[in-house]
């Protein structure tokens, strides 16, 4: 199983003005960088259709896009020091933005296995099976997803799983969601305050979960 960098983001709920968050903005707020020999690196996403999705500005230390329910950030690297980075400079963001609501906080990872062994396939022989037994002829299985959701005993944490297995390829996303309802929760998760898990926490929990599924894991240094 490996962690797909490029998948790993967190992600801030509410009512976003894309006005204000500029790259410029968030350089000097967020990470507390100013001037002009700072790099930006703009990207417009094309979904079908030619419908161009919210633009995403690739920072030094990180990557954000901002729509006007969610902020997604993704760090520059895996590693503990760009995850604190990242969560930091969300924090730092929303201390300047306290007037703004919010409704949850998300940690999102996402593993794969391109080529996965019998009996990691079982399980989703399995889900599927009754539904096979009853398919007319001429229909041959293709996907397969598996979803399943967890929440802590203080139901401040909830971690909704979805394994799937399409193409030959075994992925499993994680989501960490936290909800919340003002500024002072979301700062309280981003900074791992009133017992709410970091980012570096839940990825190490996820980490920890693949390893026992599929016996073993990436080496991301967490």
């Amino acid at each position: 199983m490996e962690l797909i960098s490029a998948e790993t983001s967190l992600v801030i709920a509410g009512a976003w003005n894309p006005a204000i968050l500029t790259p410029q903005w968030v350089l000097k707020h967020g990470l507390g960088k100013d001037g002009p020999d700072q790099r930006v690196q703009v990207f417009i996403p094309a979904a079908p259709n030619m419908i161009f999705e919210a633009p995403r500005y690739a920072l030094d230390e990180l990557a954000f896009s901002v729509q006007p329910n969610a902020v997604v950030l993704s760090p520059s690297a895996i590693t503990m020091e760009k995850l604190h980075i990242l969560e930091d400079a969300a924090a730092r963001t929303l201390a300047e933005l306290r007037h703004t609501p919010v409704s949850g906080v998300g940690h999102n990872f996402e593993f794969r296995d391109q080529d996965p062994s019998a009996k990691h396939l079982e399980v989703f022989t399995k889900s599927r099976q009754d539904l096979a037994d009853r398919m007319p002829g001429g229909w041959d299985a293709a996907a397969v997803s598996i979803a399943a959701s967890f929440k802590n005993a203080a139901e401040t944490v909830f971690m909704n799983m979805t394994r799937k297995f399409d193409a030959g390829c075994i992925s499993v996303k994680f989501n960490f969601h936290h909800p919340v309802s003002s500024i002072d929760q979301v700062l309280a998760v981003l900074k791992g305050e009133r017992g709410y898990p970091r980012m570096t926490e839940n990825l190490q929990m996820a980490n920890s979960l693949i390893a026992t599924l599929y016996g073993g894991r990436n080496g991301d240094g967490l």
